[in-house]
């Protein structure tokens, strides 16, 4: 039951973003596209995490470091476009607010030293490479359908 507990908070909170967004008139075709881009990353993050994972350390399978890395990898997906469909204006400053979310998801990474606890070098390549798959995928989508935003 624990391992279900994500995928039920997903299923409440995506119709109270998407009312709120349309509540509050900034539900546009971009902000549908992060919406669902946010959910879909939400959703692999946490199959991966309670279903791939132990399945892949339980049959010892070499997977080069995806179950090691999926929360940074998909979570870094999840984070970015949750934050630009909440606060995303469909302009370019927005590549400055992604930017800012990876800068601290490394930094949050690099804290682990601190602690006296290793630093993961999979975890922050996957944040990195995630970071710039996601402003790859969000400048296609502003340049699909930025005319159609309400900013």
């Amino acid at each position: 039951m624990k391992n279900l507990i994500p995928f039920i908070a997903i299923v409440i909170a995506s119709p109270i973003i998407y009312y709120y967004l349309h509540k509050t008139n900034r539900l546009n075709n971009l902000k549908k596209g992060t919406f669902i881009i946010f959910v879909l990353a939400f959703i692999t993050t946490e199959l991966g995490r309670n279903f791939y994972r132990p399945y892949i350390y339980s049959h010892i399978i070499n997977d080069y470091f995806i179950a090691d890395t999926i929360g940074n990898s998909f979570g870094t997906v999840t984070i970015i476009f949750f934050t630009l469909t909440m606060v995303g204006k469909g302009i370019n400053k927005d590549f400055i607010l992604i930017s800012t979310i990876i800068l601290g998801l490394l930094l949050y990474e690099g804290s682990n030293y601190l602690f006296h606890y290793p630093i993961d070098i999979n975890d922050l390549i996957a944040t990195i490479l995630f970071g710039l798959i996601s402003i790859f995928i969000y400048w296609r989508l502003l340049k699909r359908f930025r005319k159609q935003t309400n900013y």
